[in-house]
């Protein structure tokens, strides 16, 4: 043990030494360990606030766990009388409210009962499904429902609350460490000719990654506390305002220290393991940045007409290897800024994306929606929009398909020619089973009035007239205009049967090849572009509805959709006032999807804030990157300049040298930050809108967004730091240059 504690000591002494004797040398490792510390020290005491905000949201509204709606007497005794609690320690719930109301159509009375549980949710729940609900079953007259409010699911959703923390934690861990190791690789690169001498002298990786670990592990240790009291202020200033209280988690200080190690041993142990393999004298000879120069293989005369223009931008030709690597890693950082600010963007709309908040079944009442139920649901105090939601057919389990004018079809959109003999329109034609079918009374106009369009939604009441969307998987693929002819396929009949094991385009192919159709033109009457959809919508009136899929159309279950924030007790009034006017219609079942409180759960989850912080962090990290690597290889190439001076140059021309070198990469950057930019926040679009649907079931429509005051603040960044990197070095320069004797100019370091 005290060989340990000597070791310990001896590393921790000398590697002390070495990052305070030489702290220039150190100081962005400092300031990047700072930023790697908030970042993930916000994040890990914000995720324990998250938890403590669901649970408190949850807790404020919901004072049971399992409500069970709709019963009739015999059920209503089976749960009230507690058949199956003899004793007193066999009991799973208490009953918190039993409330009775006359069902005037079946003319008897219902029961709404609200139970809590006394013992362990989980247990509580499946001894309620094993043992009560098949009573329930075997005594049912009528639909009823069972509710699970959140308070049972709690620990579901705080797993699910974990999963995300993780996910977020792999990600930074991921950028933390490129961060690390960029900056090491710097480091690394400009002092070869160091390390070299090192191994020459029998330096091993053991020695090379020892001394690495222990100079990050004391910067680590140095800042440890200061970055912890700022991750916390940090947080604090973020969940102020949830009116939850702010809570901080003794385990953020562990799990802090040990993200922070793990990226420090993981980003220096592959720079060191592959420097401990090289041969020294390989090292030796490239303390230069030879390794990172390739010859123009061009002779010129450097005193010519063109010095020092034509002799820099054969430097910048050497050095494109050098060039490229700062770019695409400075660069990377500015692009996630972008980026995180997009997710902002993302999570706000995806916040303000209208959910229903309830879901009313008329399947066991014998009605269905029609205009005078519009008007009485409407009539409620708070009822935004009733949206029928059984009206869809996939085109795809009819096995039709739509054909359009392939100048309506934009590249990419993943349409295939049409080839069959069915089909005897002249021109050239696409077809696609990517097409989702509707019906759409005249009530539910008005769902699709809150959507950017043109044209008429009322043709749609027209026959031969559709309503259509221009988008698939919420990425726009066709460019219809009002009055543009579709021309939609009903199977009629097949040749033979086709491959069930095909699908995609390849299906599509066999069915074209080997079933009969039967072709319905429409007229496009209104175009929507901003609907969220997996499959192109298209509208129909219900007759036409019925004649292209052969199905009744059926308005029995709907989503009702509330005014945005509004508070608990104006839900339950909601839900109250349509729980009576249900009494009016049989057995309807109303449920609570609670999609404001979900909605209040994400706002005070602060997703957003942190999203921005984050972003600003990493924003931060690009100067770091800059600067010490252009400070470092400016100050390889001053021997190249005093050479230049010996040889006749002057003060201007060798600042001209800096200048065109910074100017140079002022531009580099303003072309790489814009294009990694703007694949970065392409490639986010594109998960968010297309791969997401796929895992979620649920369609969101995210506009692509650049914000521009993101772009403006990233270019100007990237511009600055790719001049300023350069002339600061040579202000320094200026100022230190050495005598002749020395290996310098001369002391007259003249402008002439």
């Amino acid at each position: 043990m005290s060989k340990i504690f000597e070791y310990l000591g001896r590393s921790l002494k000398i590697a002390w030494k070495s990052v305070f004797g030489s702290f220039g040398q150190y100081f962005c490792f400092f300031a990047a360990i700072i930023i790697i510390q908030v970042l993930f020290g916000t994040i890990s005491i914000s995720n324990d606030n998250n938890s403590n905000v669901e649970y408190q949201l949850i807790d404020e509204e919901y004072d049971y766990h399992v409500s069970l709606k709709n019963l009739n007497y015999d059920q209503m005794r089976v749960i009230v009388d507690d058949p199956y609690a003899t004793f007193k320690s066999d009991k799973i719930y208490s009953v918190d409210r039993l409330e009775e109301y006359k069902n005037f159509v079946a003319n008897e009375d219902r029961f709404d009962i609200y139970l809590s549980f006394v013992k362990d949710n989980d247990f509580s729940l499946n001894r309620l499904n094993q043992k009560y609900i098949p009573d329930l079953e075997r005594l049912k007259t009528h639909d009823y429902s069972t509710f699970i409010s959140p308070l049972v699911t709690f620990d579901t959703n705080i797993r699910a609350n974990t999963v995300t923390f993780i996910f977020i934690t792999l990600i930074l861990f991921v950028l933390c460490i490129f961060l690390l190791n960029s900056l090491y690789n710097i480091r690394l690169n400009q002092y070869k000719f160091q390390y070299g001498v090192y191994l020459t002298f029998g330096a091993d990786f053991k020695m090379l990654f020892g001394t690495a670990f222990w100079e990050l592990f004391v910067i680590q240790a140095v800042t440890f506390i200061p970055s912890m009291g700022i991750s916390t202020f940090i947080s604090y200033m973020i969940f102020r305002s949830s009116g939850t209280g702010f809570v901080f988690n003794g385990l953020s200080i562990l799990k802090l220290f040990l993200f922070t190690l793990a990226v420090i041993v993981i980003a220096i142990w592959a720079p060191m393991k592959l420097l401990s393999r090289k041969d020294p004298m390989s090292l030796i000879v490239t303390e230069d940045n030879s390794n990172l120069v390739t010859s123009p293989r061009k002779s010129v005369s450097i005193f010519g007409e063109k010095f020092p223009t034509r002799y820099e931008a054969y430097s910048i030709w050497r050095f494109r290897k050098y060039a490229l690597q700062l770019l695409t890693t400075a660069i990377v950082f500015c692009a996630v800024f972008i980026m995180g600010l997009y997710m902002a963007n993302i999570y706000t709309t995806d916040l303000n994306y209208p959910r229903p908040q309830f879901t009313i079944d008329l399947g066991s009442s014998g009605y269905e929606y029609d205009e005078e139920f519009s008007d009485e649901i409407y009539s409620v105090e708070g009822v935004k929009a009733v949206e029928i939601s059984d009206n869809t057919t996939e085109a795809i389990d009819l096995a039709s398909h739509v054909i359009v004018d392939s100048s309506d079809v934009l590249p990419l959109s993943g349409v295939i020619k049409y080839s069959g003999t069915d089909f005897k329109e002249s021109g050239t034609w696409n077809l696609t089973n990517q097409f989702i079918y509707t019906f759409m009374p005249d009530e539910q106009i008005r769902i699709l009035e809150g959507y950017s369009y043109s044209g008429d939604l009322n043709s749609i009441n027209k026959p031969g007239y559709v309503v259509i969307g221009d988008s698939a998987s919420n990425i726009k693929r066709y460019s219809y205009e009002v009055g543009d002819k579709i021309f939609v396929a009903k199977k009629t009949g097949q040749i033979r049967a086709i491959d069930s094991s095909r699908e995609g385009n390849n299906l599509l192919e066999d069915q074209i090849r080997y079933f009969r159709f039967e072709y319905y033109e429409y007229t496009i009457g209104a175009v929507i572009y901003d609907i969220p959809c997996g499959s192109t919508p298209i509208y129909f009136n219900p007759s036409d509805y019925l004649e292209i899929t052969g199905k009744i159309p059926s308005a029995k279950r709907l989503s009702v959709y509330v005014e945005a924030d509004l508070n608990n007790e104006q839900i339950k009034n909601i839900e109250s006032s349509l729980g009576e006017w249900a009494q009016y219609y049989g057995d309807v079942v109303i449920t609570n999807n609670d999609a404001a409180l979900a909605r209040n759960i994400s706002v005070e989850k602060h997703y957003n804030e942190l999203y921005v912080m984050a972003s600003i962090l990493v924003l931060l990290i690009s100067p770091l990157v800059w600067f010490f690597s252009q400070t470092l290889y400016y100050k390889k190439r001053e021997k190249e300049f005093n050479i230049l001076q010996a040889m006749g140059a002057v003060s201007r021309e060798i600042r001209s040298i800096y200048i065109q070198g910074g100017l140079t990469m002022a531009t580099l950057s303003l072309m790489f930050s814009i294009i990694l930019s703007y694949l970065g926040s392409y490639i986010l679009f594109f998960i968010y809108n297309v791969i997401v649907p796929n895992i979620t079931h649920e369609n969101v429509r995210y506009v692509f967004y650049m914000p521009w005051y993101a772009i403006v603040t990233s270019v100007v960044l990237s511009v600055a730091c790719g001049f300023f990197s350069a002339y600061f070095p040579y202000k320094s320069y200026f100022k230190h240059r050495y005598s002749l004797q020395n290996g310098g100019a001369g002391n007259e370091f003249s402008g002439e």
